[in-house]
C-alpha cells in the first residue's frame, strides 16, 4: 500500500508516475468533500467512481469526462491525500482512457480555474446585482436568465451552482462576464461565514481586474460532502518532504 499527501506529491505528477511505470491497481483520492477512485490497469484508467458517480461507463469519451470531473475536484482543495494499492473495479470500461491525456485536459482546467479565482476568489463570495449597469446594454440569454434571476444579493457562488444545476465552471465563467459588464458586485465573505476574511469588499465595473483580495483559495468546489470509496485503511500520511516523495517515486517504479 503506498499513501502520501499532494504537498508531497501532486496530483497531476503522481497520475503521470502511475502511467510511466504501467501499474495497474486501486488509487483513492481524498480532498475536503472531494473523495473518489480510480482504477488502473497497465498504466491507463479502466474505472473512475465517487459516491455520486458510480454507474459504470461503456465508452473511453464517458470514462475521460468522469475522470477529468474528479480530479479536477480533488486539485482544487488545499491539501489532501493518496493510497494506492490491489484492488479489482466493480466494472470495468471495455475502453480504457491514457492518463496522459487526462492530465492534459486537467491542465487546462486548472488553468481556468486561476483565471477566474483572481476575480472570485472563494466560492463562498456572495453575488448581488450592480444598482446601475456598467454598459450600455446587456445581451441576455435563458442560461444567463436563469442565473440572473438566482442572485439575490444573499446566496454564494457555491449556492448559485447548487441553484441552477450548472458546473461550478460554466457558472463561473459567466459571472465573470456579468462583472465585466458591470452587472453584478463580488462581495468577499464576512469573518462569520465559512472561508471569509476580516472584512467585506467590493467592487464593479468593465474591467477584469480582482474585484475582491484573492485571499481565500478556492475549496473543492460544490461536491456533496461524503466519505468516498474506502477499503477500511483511510489513514492518512504526514507529510515528510522530499526524502518520502522520493520512496513513492520509487515503489511505483518497482515492476
Amino acid at each position: 500500500m503506498l499513501q502520501g499527501t499532494f504537498e508531497t506529491l501532486a496530483l497531476p505528477e503522481l497520475l503521470g508516475l502511475l502511467a510511466q511505470s504501467r501499474k495497474t491497481g486501486a488509487l483513492w483520492l481524498d480532498a475536503g468533500p472531494a473523495s473518489a477512485v480510480v482504477y488502473v490497469v497497465d498504466g491507463r484508467c479502466n474505472a473512475a467512481l465517487t459516491n455520486d458517480a458510480s454507474e459504470a461507463v461503456d465508452n473511453a469519451p464517458s470514462l475521460l469526462v468522469r475522470l477529468v470531473e474528479l480530479c479536477f475536484a480533488v486539485a482544487r482543495a488545499d491539501d489532501g491525500s493518496f493510497r494506492f494499492g490491489v484492488e479489482e473495479p466493480p466494472w470495468a470500461c471495455p475502453e480504457t482512457v491514457d492518463l496522459e491525456v487526462a492530465n492534459d485536459e486537467l491542465a487546462r482546467l486548472l488553468e481556468e480555474w486561476r483565471e477566474i479565482q483572481s476575480v472570485i476568489p472563494s466560492l463562498e463570495c456572495r453575488v448581488r446585482l450592480n444598482e446601475d449597469l456598467g454598459s450600455d446594454e446587456l445581451t441576455v440569454d435563458r442560461e444567463r436568465w436563469r442565473l440572473l434571476t438566482a442572485i439575490d444579493g444573499r446566496r454564494g457562488v457555491r449556492e448559485l451552482v447548487r441553484k441552477t444545476n450548472r458546473p461550478v465552471l460554466d457558472v463561473c465563467h459567466a459571472l465573470l462576464g456579468l462583472v465585466e459588464a458591470g452587472a453584478v458586485v463580488i462581495v468577499q465573505p464576512t469573518a462569520n461565514q465559512p472561508g471569509g476574511a476580516p472584512a467585506a469588499r467590493s467592487t464593479g465595473g468593465k474591467a477584469r481586474a480582482p474585484v475582491v483580495e484573492p485571499e481565500v483559495p478556492y475549496g473543492p468546489g460544490v461536491e456533496s460532502p461524503h466519505p468516498g470509496p474506502h477499503n477500511g485503511e483511510g489513514e492518512e500520511a504526514s507529510p515528510q518532504g522530499k526524502g518520502q516523495y522520493l520512496r513513492v517515486f520509487s515503489a511505483l517504479r518497482e515492476n
